[in-house]
């Protein structure tokens, strides 16, 4: 994932909540609709964390989707988050959840991600930075049952990650000393508790930036990771070794079917100069790039789709649930050619098509069976669509929350707990 502007994504989304850290669009005039009103929030239960409001899911049945809304007060240096349960066929959503996050050392270099923070199983959301619990560990939130759990930590943590099987979790750990933060590095705990232990020790010097988690290899055993963003790596958790595994990415995703690893990559550009500018100029973040996918994330690549310099990047790859396709979507911002499209590869046949969306895309995701698509856009709405491209139409704009003076709809998953 590259530090595109980041300067500007930091000031407009609180400390970058979400994916991917890019430099955004002016955010467009509503253009409703077919919106929907969220139904008043209900008395929530009680929650063991007095900076939370949680209200239990319970069963959940048929298609839903689990968004992000975040939103920052007049003055405030913190964002609140709210997580919603949006029911695909378009009856009310509900908020599941709400916290206020802390502004702590390092966090500007976290996102939230729905792919790495929510559990394999679909129900538990495991978080670094409500209020009252930044700096002191993991919060493990259960929105089925509306409770939470408290994971100590070695210092402070951040880029959570769930292992493929749920029994784990890595986070990225840090400590500060005066004015400087210092990285400790890759530590890995059991989801259920326990003593963390240190996997890899963090080589960056004080105060010069935070390392990404991308998340856990296919079959557990490794943590894909970067250092600068100018390449990945994978440290195995039981030796402890590192392996180069790319260079610079925008999005990896996983899977236990093989092909099991999709990867974005810039293509290694030594010929003329690009198009849309020099590599890392301000105002240009143009790069041709490349899918790959393999076996296993230590495997030889296969590329199954390659695109120029259309003055943007594509990004965020997810596999579908019931098929060998990756979704992904071009990043929007200042200093991108908009390219408002949705863009689907198969990682076998290479067969690509792409659907076109009425605005900028922030977000995508499969609905639970792969029959739909779920995509933020323009950070304002959760739009759907069927695979093929029909029946596109928005499902949910919440409105500004009270008090706050922007917010930003950021990501979003399918909600299917199982």
């Amino acid at each position: 994932m590259t530090r595109i502007g980041l300067g500007l994504a930091l000031a407009m989304l609180m400390s970058c909540t979400a994916s991917p850290p890019v430099a955004l669009s002016p955010t467009p005039t509503p253009t409703a609709s077919q919106s929907v009103v969220p139904a008043p929030t209900p008395t929530p239960s009680p929650s063991p964390r007095p900076d939370l409001t949680i209200i239990p899911a319970g069963e959940i049945r048929g298609d839903h989707a689990l968004v992000l809304q975040v939103s920052q007060q007049p003055g405030g240096a913190t964002g609140a988050m709210r997580f919603w349960d949006v029911p695909v066929d378009g009856t009310s959503p509900r908020q599941l959840l709400s916290y206020n996050q802390r502004e702590q050392p390092l966090a500007g270099f976290d996102y939230f991600d729905f792919s790495r923070q929510l559990s394999p199983d679909g129900r538990q959301l495991v978080l670094t930075d409500p209020l009252d619990i930044a700096g002191t560990g993991l919060l493990v939130v259960d929105l089925i049952a509306g409770t939470t759990r408290k994971i100590g930590t070695t210092g402070a943590a951040g880029s959570a990650a769930w292992s493929p099987d749920g029994q784990r979790i890595a986070y990225r750990g840090f400590t500060v000393a005066g004015p400087l933060q210092k990285e400790s590095g890759i530590w890995v705990v059991a989801a259920s508790g326990g003593t963390p232990s240190l996997v890899w020790t963090s080589d960056r010097a004080a105060g010069s930036g935070a390392t990404t988690i991308y998340g856990w290899t296919e079959d557990g055993t490794g943590i894909a990771f970067s250092r600068d963003y100018t390449e990945a790596s994978v440290v195995d958790v039981p030796t402890g070794k590192v392996t180069r595994i790319a260079g610079t990415n925008h999005g990896m995703a996983w899977r236990a079917k093989r092909p099991s690893v999709a990867m974005v990559l810039d293509e290694d550009v030594t010929a003329a100069p690009s198009p849309s500018g020099p590599r890392g100029a301000p105002g240009s973040i143009g790069h041709p790039g490349r899918l790959e996918v393999r076996d296993t994330t230590l495997a030889a690549p296969q590329v199954v789709a390659r695109y120029g310099d259309v003055g943007t990047l594509l990004w965020g790859p997810r596999w579908s649930p019931t098929s060998d396709e990756v979704l992904m979507f071009w990043v929007c911002g200042e200093g991108a050619t908009e390219r408002h499209e949705l863009v689907i590869v198969d990682a076998v046949s290479a067969a690509r098509r792409v659907l076109r969306t009425p605005g900028c895309v922030r977000a995508a995701a499969w609905n639970g069976d792969g029959t739909k698509i779920l995509y933020i856009a323009d950070l304002q709405a959760l739009r759907v669509r069927d695979t093929n491209g029909s029946n596109d139409h928005e499902l949910f704009r919440p409105g500004l929350p009270p008090g706050a003076f922007q917010h930003f709809v950021t990501d979003v998953a399918a909600f299917a707990p199982h």
